[in-house]
């Protein structure tokens, strides 16, 4: 997964003292004086400021099942980075990835065994899929997924997915990611076969499950679950059309009304610390010009500088804190 960074101890470093560099980045707006050119196609962020990585793209699904439960996995804890956490399928765009689109549906499928195309996938395939992705795995003989794909003649599902926030780490990291958020729905009232129910790929995460909002969040607020704040941000803004008692489709329209009415799809999240709680003990990050203005993410640093009692509150509160 890459969302936000890679890394609990890259992250730590960002509710550390802030470095020179990066205080002499936030303050200035990234005004500091620019090295050569450094080109990154798929980028919104182009020029960096001498010795400040170049963020590399990446792609991520936020998607709900036929009862409007959201998708995470859980990381394992022996993995490098966002160990024990729970986070959206994703990882980094390949060079056989046509848009960040595929790159989130490939991801998805390898991480969760769940597969968006058009057609949809074909009972008979979908009793293949575990060794169809021990194949993708397998680095004795991998098999391509744009291969497969052909072979079985589907083609990913990019138009059903919806732009849904992008995510650029912090220019303090030493790697840094560019990840574009999409959100996908499966279809309402579906039945959905045991074979077809998300498992884990074996190797990065332990489990693999659809979960409903107001279950995250309670898990998150009782520090049962680790979420980072991309995830912790998505998961809060979802959760006000979810569990309301409201139909699936008609909590789907309105989730569609709202990102295409505040212009969600065109947030860039770019988190930086602003100030500490007032008893000092939480950090209080913003998310940049190009992000969302009127929210926080409120945190401290637990074990091994994993994100701790993290809420996504409104700037006003943020203050009172």
């Amino acid at each position: 997964m890459v969302l936000f960074v890679r890394s609990s101890a890259s992250y730590r470093r960002l509710g550390a003292s802030v470095s020179l560099l990066s205080k002499y980045v936030f303050e200035t707006g990234y005004s500091c004086k620019m090295a050569a050119r450094k080109v990154n196609a798929h980028s919104y962020t182009t020029l960096q400021p001498e010795g400040v990585a170049v963020p590399r793209p990446s792609a991520s699904l936020v998607l709900l099942d036929s009862q409007n439960r959201i998708l995470l996995t859980h990381r394992t804890s022996t993995i490098g980075s966002f160990a024990n956490a729970h986070v959206f399928p994703g990882g980094n765009q390949d060079a056989k990835d046509t848009s960040p689109e595929f790159c989130a549906i490939r991801e998805t499928f390898e991480e969760t065994g769940i597969l968006l195309t058009t057609p949809p996938p074909s009972a008979s395939l979908v009793q293949r899929f575990p060794e169809i992705r021990r194949d993708v795995h397998s680095r004795e003989h991998p098999l391509s997924f744009n291969k497969f794909l052909e072979e079985s003649g589907l083609e990913a599902d990019v138009g059903g997915l919806i732009p849904f926030t992008t995510w650029i780490t912090p220019p303090t990291m030493k790697k840094r990611y560019e990840t574009r958020m999409f959100l996908g729905f499966l279809p309402s009232g579906a039945l959905v076969d045991s074979s077809q129910l998300p498992s884990s790929d074996g190797t990065e995460t332990t489990s693999t499950s659809f979960m409903t909002a107001q279950e995250i969040l309670t898990k998150l607020k009782e520090n049962e679950i680790i979420l980072f704040p991309p995830q912790a941000y998505l998961i809060t803004r979802l959760s006000k059309f979810l569990g309301d008692g409201k139909g699936v489709e008609e909590q789907r329209e309105r989730i569609k009304r709202w990102i295409g009415e505040e212009g969600v799809g065109r947030y860039v999240f770019e988190p930086r610390p602003e100030g500490k709680t007032k008893d000092g003990k939480r950090l209080i990050l913003g998310y940049g010009p190009r992000g969302d203005l009127n929210r926080k993410s409120v945190l401290r640093f637990g074990k091994g500088g994993m994100p701790a009692d993290l809420q996504i509150v409104e700037a006003t509160e943020a203050a009172k804190l």
